[in-house]
């Protein structure tokens, strides 16, 4: 999740959260909040359970904060297309795989993970010099599937970003089209899981906690989760804030 997310979903619970010194228990939202992800705005539900009590001249808050996914699941198709797939039949001497559609997609979850599922089309090309110039001869055509596991991770204490989990994997209809460009490729799994590793991590889908003086908490955990087929994103956080955190916070909304 972007920079974003961060901003409108953990600064304004705290907010809530500083308004009240007495122990107690919020529930908030559901706030919708905006995200982007490989340039698809995907609008997420929030909602949340925030506890608090003073701690000498601090109040001590524990967040726990559920993302409804639903309109990434929606989405599934125009982000998939968004993918860094091979698509150049002459990158590489001898065979290449060229994915030339993505014709359906979904998301779903794997326990604490999600799942890319994706289906199309593929060509096998073999691409040789000439005389100087390039010459491509197409080797087979067949179906594709690729399975794309992801997963949240804390980079930092005040950070969540997404991540391939293990490998991605390709299959095709005939195995011997993914054989016939491994042969010249090698491993075409991993080829394919460091492009997409690359794109998130240039994407900069990541939910960041401001730094604001004063406001002294972390991220414990970030998970994928299912309720009845829906894909479920969970947060918590907790940690201290002082009074002054709590105007920050308000000024910081306000930007």
């Amino acid at each position: 999740m972007p920079r974003f997310a961060g901003r409108s979903a953990i600064a304004a619970l705290l907010v809530l959260g500083g308004l009240s010194l007495p122990a107690r228990a919020l529930d908030i939202g559901p706030q919708t909040v905006p995200v982007k992800i490989l340039g698809v705005t995907v609008d997420i539900p929030v909602t949340a359970s925030l506890d608090m009590h003073t701690d000498a001249d601090r109040m001590a808050l524990n967040l726990v904060a559920t993302g409804d996914l639903k309109d990434l699941q929606d989405k599934a198709l125009e982000i998939a297309k968004r993918l860094p797939l091979p698509d150049d039949a002459c990158r590489h001497k001898g065979a290449n795989l060229v994915v030339n559609s993505v014709d359906d997609a979904h998301i779903r979850a794997d326990g604490d993970t999600a799942v890319l599922d994706i289906s199309g089309h593929v060509t096998a090309w073999a691409c040789a010099k000439v005389l100087g110039q390039k010459v491509k001869t197409k080797i087979a055509t067949d179906t594709i599937s690729i399975i794309i596991p992801v997963e949240l991770y804390t980079p930092t204490p005040r950070q969540v970003a997404l991540r391939v989990k293990g490998q991605a994997d390709i299959r095709t209809g005939h195995p011997e089209t993914l054989q016939a460009a491994s042969a010249i490729l090698g491993d075409v799994n991993a080829r394919l899981t460091e492009a997409i590793a690359k794109a998130l991590e240039s994407d900069k889908a990541q939910a960041v906690v401001p730094d604001i003086p004063g406001l002294d908490v972390k991220i414990d955990r970030a998970d994928f989760a299912e309720n009845q087929g829906s894909l479920l994103v969970k947060t918590h956080v907790q940690g201290h804030a002082t009074s002054d955190a709590v105007n920050g916070l308000l000024e910081y909304l306000k930007r």
